[in-house]
């Protein structure tokens, strides 16, 4: 060979030597990162979400480093969560819980009609009254903190839920499938608008989470606590009785796996059952003052009576079509395609148990969904694995050597060498031409392998971005815009009040606003109630139907000609402001304060909250 022919050759090995050295250092990475059979399902260590070529900001792995860096991190995300919320979702974020507590801790404060008929429990109540009698000991029973410090105490709750969704996929998959599922959960925008929110739905997704996590898995005797589940899964019960849908399945599979221990089960099953509910009856004895069992009478109300239904009905397929999709939003898609490639696909057929009994439910609203959304996620979490994941490839040979393979890969290398030796010399004298990817592909099958996984990996990304521009400004936009004049007004009333006495008249739909505990005064208030036939009147109407049926005629026959004096302030949605205000006028009132409320006017719930007084 002449010295020119040598020197050609020389450049061709070094520029093939780097790749050479990245399929080196690739096999070593392997090598340092072991995965396990697919027959055991652990690949505990293969392409963590905070790899460099994954993710790879250094931040998420300081807070993935460990499950107290985690927790702190999750606390972080939820206590700012709850501090973002500034609108109204649902009446009964106030009136079933924060309204409950005031009334408990304050001893003033409305209670609604499922608490004179007994078919609520005052066990989740309890939470927010003991941090209000705590404030109000120490003298910092201010309208903020009242306001404040119960969203940050479920803003904690929703972090324990995150903690134990991250720790239950990692159970049922790995360690990258929990942190791919614990980001899909922070992602979704029904998340963040709701986890932190005071409504029984938000805890009863924590317990539901934390349950499953301690359910005593086939396989799982390390983490599994059949105490703990029982515990916690007749929490949620206590807190929300429609969670007994979920855990009838589950139970149910616990036990026909266990025919041989099936008696003793069920002796355990009903002690922690009745230690709990006696609990809970206690408490309820405590502020009804009468022994009752709340659970049963609001199965009986809501469930067997349909009495839910007097509040709104849907379409049995409300779920599939509406309720389940928008929850989700773009979530849905890596749901699908998880749940399609997962192996365990137990909490699949959970997800459609609960979706299934719920459409027998005439009353449906999203929030009933909360319980399942976290399961959902572990779905999503799946795909974003699969697709991360190093993918597999049929070897050439059935069996082979760890020797004879690195021989394999560098007789490709230097066939491709001793090719080029015997080339001609004016194929020598021109420019160089690097392989094609498909070529080095064709020569050896790790180079596919890295292809593949390359665009898998930006598949990923890709879908990331897509998740996090769809669902972050939807969530922000539903916290801190969508529906707060009804909570900005009350802020008003609580100015007012200081400086003067105040009689507020609420002409909304019934529960529009937060009550008492977003005042904290003893003032004298008045809205439009909605309470349902429970006397099983003929041909009844509620008060609130029978003001908007004819406004103006509903005022004087309260307020002109009675001995009844009108209130200082008037609230309602401007729609009304045509039809009441002329008779407001010849009162003496005047526009004293507007509020914007929502984009989306709806019936009668307007795009401004306004305030009359005289």
């Amino acid at each position: 060979m002449t010295k020119s022919n040598k020197s050609a050759a020389t450049i061709r090995r070094r520029k093939l030597r780097p790749k050479q050295d990245d399929l080196q250092s690739l096999r070593e990475s392997n090598q340092s990162s072991p995965i396990q059979s697919e027959d055991e399902g652990r690949e505990e260590d293969d392409c963590h979400m905070f790899d460099d070529e994954v993710l790879g900001p250094n931040i998420i792995k300081k807070i993935m480093a460990s499950e107290r860096t985690l927790f702190l991190g999750l606390l972080a995300l939820r206590i700012t969560n709850s501090l973002l919320i500034q609108t109204f979702f649902v009446p009964d974020e106030y009136w079933q819980s924060l309204e409950v507590a005031h009334n408990m801790a304050f001893h003033y404060g409305h209670l609604t009609w499922e608490w004179q008929e007994g078919i609520r429990g005052y066990t989740y109540p309890l939470s927010f009254a003991l941090l209000y009698k705590f404030l109000h000991i120490f003298g910092l029973d201010n309208r903020v903190l009242l306001i404040k410090l119960p969203r940050m105490l479920q803003g904690v709750m929703a972090a324990c839920g995150d903690l134990y969704l991250y720790r239950l996929s990692r159970l049922l998959c790995d360690r990258p499938t929990a942190q791919w599922t614990l980001l899909c959960q922070t992602l979704s925008w029904f998340t963040l608008y709701c986890s932190t929110r005071t409504l029984t739905n938000s805890t009863e997704a924590v317990l539901v989470t934390m349950a499953l996590y301690y359910y005593p898995w086939p396989k799982s005797p390390q983490t599994s606590s059949l105490s703990k589940f029982l515990v916690l899964a007749a929490l949620s019960v206590i807190v929300r009785p429609t969670a007994a849908i979920l855990w009838v399945l589950l139970c149910c599979w616990h036990l026909q796996l266990n025919r041989a221990s099936m008696p003793m089960l069920i002796k355990q099953y009903i002690q922690i059952g009745l230690v709990v509910l006696g609990l809970a009856t206690m408490i309820d004895h405590m502020f009804y003052d009468r022994w009752i069992f709340v659970q049963l009478r609001f199965l009986q109300f809501n469930v067997l009576k349909g009495g839910s239904a007097f509040y709104g009905s849907h379409p049995w397929h409300w779920y599939l079509t509406q309720g389940y999709p928008v929850v989700m939003a773009t979530h849905i898609v890596p749901f699908i395609l998880g749940a399609w490639k997962a192996k365990n696909k137990v909490l699949l057929f959970v997800i459609l148990w609960t979706v299934f009994i719920y459409s027998f439910l005439s009353h449906k609203e999203f929030r009933f969904l909360l319980p399942i959304l976290p399961i959902s996620m572990h779905y999503c979490g799946v795909y974003f694995q699969s697709l991360c994941k190093r993918p597999n490839l049929k070897k050439r040979k059935s069996k082979k050597t760890k020797h004879e393979g690195d021989e394999d890969l560098n007789e490709s290398f230097n066939s491709s060498i001793s090719m080029s030796d015997t080339t001609d010399n004016q194929s020598l004298l021109q420019p160089e031409k690097q392989p094609s990817p498909s070529k080095l592909a064709d020569l050896d099958p790790e180079v596919k392998r890295v292809q593949q996984h390359r665009a898998n990996l930006s598949k990923a990304k890709v879908i990331v971005l897509i998740l996090l521009v769809t669902n972050i400004p939807m969530a922000l936009y539903f916290c801190l815009i969508h529906q707060r004049g009804t909570v900005d007004v009350m802020k008003f009333i609580h100015d007012a009040s200081i400086e003067k006495n105040v009689d507020v008249l609420f002409l909304m739909p019934c529960h529009s606003t937060p009550y008492y505990s977003y005042v904290h005064r003893n003032i004298s208030m008045r809205f439009l109630t909605c309470e349902p036939n429970l006397q099983q009147l003929d041909n009844y109407t509620d008060e609130a139907e029978v003001f908007f049926h004819d406004p103006v005629r509903w005022l004087k026959t309260e307020y002109s000609g009675t001995r009844l004096s009108w209130p200082s302030h008037i609230i309602y949605f401007s729609p009304l402001q045509g039809t009441v205000g002329s008779l407001l006028n010849q009162n003496g009132y005047k526009q004293c304060a507007r509020y914007f409320h929502t984009h989306l006017p709806e019936g009668r719930v307007g795009s401004h909250v306004l305030v009359s007084c005289r």
